[in-house]
């Protein structure tokens, strides 16, 4: 639903309300219709203003509308809310990682004697100087990506071959459908490999990766999530080396150079990155379960089915 000034083009339609219906009330009303018995056109079906005129929309009285619109809207505010605060702890990880590992902000804090605001037993884990020839601190060196993970090839698995289940499938577009069992125990990492070269995706229970993308298996004293954010700063979509189908190939990978900081600092880090991690994860469930019943509770106020006073408990019981 669209607020304030905004332009539309010939590929849509705008509905507002009027003295029987409101305009939030049609927001939500619309979606609880099934529209395809009024679409048109065989190869590039569209709904047309005169189908769009023709379709049935239940008007209870407006103060009914209200508390539909008031209670579904309150529903997408949380659910919204719920977005931008995990969408803020995963920028709190990245800024850490960033302080810690590019910007030696710990490192520069304690050459010039200032404090850094972490726990003494942090802050002990950090060099006091930066190694001038190599622009790292003290003690730290670059490695190969190679010589910390492993690129593992995900496996084939046509959707004629998949079984109704709950563990996601990923190729390298993201989350491509559901089977029955995993290939990989979560959490894990997934790569592009063919397709969209490079693209990263976290996978934050048992996942089955297909061909088309790897997953990383750490190596040495790396965690996940160390090796999360130092992926997200390499190159590795722009290292296609097919140009009929783009591709990654492993090798190149595992050429590019990355820091070490040492077991302690990496134990450091992901020990926090976890806590935050796991915030984010709860909350992002919780976004699963009210949108479920945001869907589900839809219809039922929309058609009568369900009283808002029985919807207000239900949603008091979940949220």
């Amino acid at each position: 639903m669209a607020s304030g000034q905004f332009w539309v083009n010939n590929h849509a339609h705008i509905l507002s309300g009027n003295s029987q219906a409101l305009t939030r009330y049609l927001h939500y009303a619309i979606q609880a219709i099934d529209v395809a018995p009024y679409l048109t056109g065989a190869v590039m079906p569209k709904l047309s203003q005169l189908s769009l005129n023709r379709i049935e929309v239940p008007t209870p009285p407006l103060a009914a509308q209200e508390a539909i619109t008031e209670l579904l809207g309150a529903l997408d505010g949380k659910i919204e809310l719920n977005r931008r605060m995990a969408d803020t702890l995963e920028a709190t990880t990245r800024a850490l990682f960033k302080s810690w590992f590019v910007d030696f902000d710990p490192v520069r804090a304690k050459a010039e004697g200032y404090a850094t605001g972490l726990p003494e037993e942090v802050v002990a884990l950090f060099p006091a100087e930066l190694n001038g020839e190599r622009d790292l601190p003290a003690g730290w060196s670059r490695v190969r990506l190679g010589d910390v993970i492993e690129l593992a090839y995900g496996k084939a698995l046509p959707k004629e071959a998949r079984r109704p289940g709950d563990i996601p499938v990923y190729g390298s577009g993201g989350e491509n459908g559901f089977h029955h069992e995993p290939l990989v125990s979560g959490p894990g990492i997934i790569v592009g490999r063919k397709g969209t070269v490079g693209s990263l995706k976290w996978a934050a229970s048992d996942f089955f990766p297909i061909d088309t993308v790897f997953y990383i298996k750490c190596r040495q004293h790396t965690t996940l999530h160390f090796i999360w954010h130092v992926l997200r700063r390499l190159p590795l979509n722009a290292m296609n080396t097919d140009a009929a189908v783009p591709g990654l190939n492993r090798e190149n990978a595992y050429r590019l150079l990355i820091i070490d900081p040492g077991p302690a600092l990496v134990r450091a880090f992901t020990s926090r990155a976890e806590v935050i991690q796991r915030r984010s994860e709860a909350l992002l469930r919780q976004d699963m379960t009210l949108c479920a019943l945001r869907d589900t509770l839809l219809p039922k106020l929309v058609s009568g089915e369900l009283q808002i006073g029985d919807a207000k408990r239900v949603v008091a019981a979940v949220a």
